[in-house]
C-alpha cells in the first residue's frame, strides 16, 4: 500500500511522468536497507506500468499469481491489460 500511495502522490501531486515514476520506484526497490514486500511482484507491476497499465491495477494482478485468472468489470482495465503480458491473464467479466 505504501508503494501505491507513493505512485499516486508522484503522479497526482508532483505530476511526474510515468517514466520518472517508474524510475523512482525501481530505484527504491534497489536500496539495500529498504524492504519491499514481494519485490518480484512489484518489479513485474512496474514493467506493466511502464507498458501503459495503471500501477495499482498492475500490482493487484502481479500479486494474484496463484489465481488462474484476474477478472474485472472494468472494460478499460481489461483492454489495457491485453496489451501487456501478465500472469494471470486479465479477463473482462460481463
Amino acid at each position: 500500500t505504501v508503494l501505491l500511495e507513493l505512485e499516486w502522490v508522484l503522479r497526482g501531486f508532483y505530476a511526474l511522468a510515468r517514466r520518472d515514476i517508474a524510475n523512482a520506484l525501481r530505484a527504491l526497490t534497489g536500496i539495500e536497507h529498504v524492504t519491499v514486500e514481494d519485490r518480484d511482484a512489484v518489479l513485474s507491476a512496474l514493467s506493466a506500468f511502464e507498458a501503459g497499465l495503471d500501477f495499482a491495477d498492475a500490482l493487484h494482478v502481479a500479486r494474484s499469481t496463484r489465481a488462474s485468472a484476474f477478472v474485472t468489470f472494468d472494460r478499460q482495465r481489461a483492454r489495457r491489460a491485453k496489451a501487456v503480458p501478465l500472469s494471470p491473464a486479465v479477463e473482462l467479466l460481463i
